[in-house]
């Protein structure tokens, strides 16, 4: 990926740290549109190329709920899980509309792009 790319990805980092997508779902619930944030970080995520759409992700979905549960929990995944995760939470909306501004909200896509920032930092 290239490095500005990274970049415009990681830049969602503060945005989520300073709760600024908290509501996100519950305002995707309550007016069935994505906040401008949102699509913006899940179309920076979708152009990154860090997702392979051939990952079978859904398939291992069920696995992937201790880190929906504890979002922190991504920070020590393995590299083999964050590929999961992200094709998780890239393509998730093909069958969940809801579920992105979820991650959002919930501290998942947080905890997603630090891990993402420190596997680049360690390449």
């Amino acid at each position: 990926m290239a490095t500005n790319q990274l970049e415009a990805l990681l830049s969602f980092i503060p945005v989520l740290e300073g709760q600024l997508l908290k509501d996100a779902h519950s305002t995707y619930i309550s007016t069935g549109e994505y906040p401008p944030q949102v699509r913006d970080l899940q179309q920076q995520l979708k152009s990154s190329g860090l997702a392979d759409d051939d990952e079978d992700w859904l398939a291992w979905a069920e696995q992937a709920q201790p880190y929906l549960q504890s979002p922190e929990k991504i920070l020590a995944a393995s590299s083999n899980d964050l590929s999961k995760l992200v094709a998780l939470a890239t393509f998730s909306e093909k069958f969940n509309k809801s579920l992105f501004p979820h991650l959002c909200s919930s501290g998942f896509m947080e905890m997603l792009l630090k891990r993402i920032e420190r596997e680049a930092r360690a390449a």
